[in-house]
């Protein structure tokens, strides 16, 4: 096994969409310049159309991208295999669409130099910047986000963004501790708050997380759905908050 510095951990769902706005392909052109090791584990959650094909042709002439094909089992599921596959000493969860691109990873690297142990991106204050996000999609979002701060922790403006990162070590640790968001059944595209529940439990044992200001443009999905989505949301929320009280979560 060779060590890497960055191991990139990207789930895909039925992408094919998504392929044909050459994601991929800006995924490989920043990290074939960067200065530093990488591998990219792009996990295939049992998508049903023609994204394992376009995965296995992708990559096929690309050293450092790794594909993995697993049953349907939801975002936590595939980028629980990704993690588990690591040999990166940091792991970086990004989105499929590269709603955030993964040149923004360069403004966590010197955080991470400095002490902290997760770097997550945050779509809200004066230097970050949203594109295209529909006013109904922020409101939730923000309604979201206000019922984690009475719930479950404060200090943290975005939970929700999901290109965040973590020193290995702390990563497995914290998916290991997991218990609310692996009782969720998994429906199409949901994407489920476990990053939230890694977040509580990084809250709760005292890691050092740091936000950054991050660039973020909205892409339209098929997949989820605007309505039952957020309910589904809430109820994890609170059964994290109920496994809390009743002592489960144990460093």
């Amino acid at each position: 096994m060779i060590n890497k510095y960055l191991s990139v951990v990207i789930p895909a769902y039925n992408e094919q969409e998504n392929f044909q706005r050459g994601v991929l392909d800006q995924v490989f052109a920043y990290l074939i310049k960067a200065p530093f090791t990488w591998e990219v584990i792009l996990v295939d959650d049992g998508s049903i159309d023609k994204t394992n094909e376009l995965l296995n042709h992708f990559s096929k002439d690309k050293d450092g991208f790794i594909i993995l094909k697993i049953k349907h089992g939801g975002k936590l599921k595939a980028i629980e295999e990704g993690v588990k596959a690591v040999k990166g000493e940091i792991i970086l969860f990004s989105d499929f669409d590269q709603s955030t691109p993964i040149s923004e990873f360069e403004k966590f690297i010197q955080e991470f130099k400095t002490g902290a142990d997760i770097v997550i991106g945050s779509r809200t204050g004066p230097k970050s910047k949203r594109i295209n996000d529909p006013w109904l999609r922020y409101f939730r979002s923000r309604v979201l986000n206000w019922v984690i701060k009475i719930t479950l922790f404060k200090g943290i403006d975005d939970t929700q963004c999901g290109f965040k990162a973590f020193k290995k070590d702390i990563a497995q640790k914290l998916f290991f501790g997991l218990k609310a968001t692996r009782l969720a059944k998994p429906v199409g595209g949901f994407m489920g708050p476990f990053d939230i529940e890694l977040l509580f439990l990084a809250k709760k044992f005292k890691y050092n997380i740091i936000s950054v200001p991050i660039s973020w443009e909205y892409f339209p999905s098929k997949r989820l759905s605007v309505l039952s989505e957020p309910l589904r949301f809430l109820y994890d929320i609170f059964t994290i908050r109920k496994f809390d009280l009743l002592g489960k979560y144990k460093q």
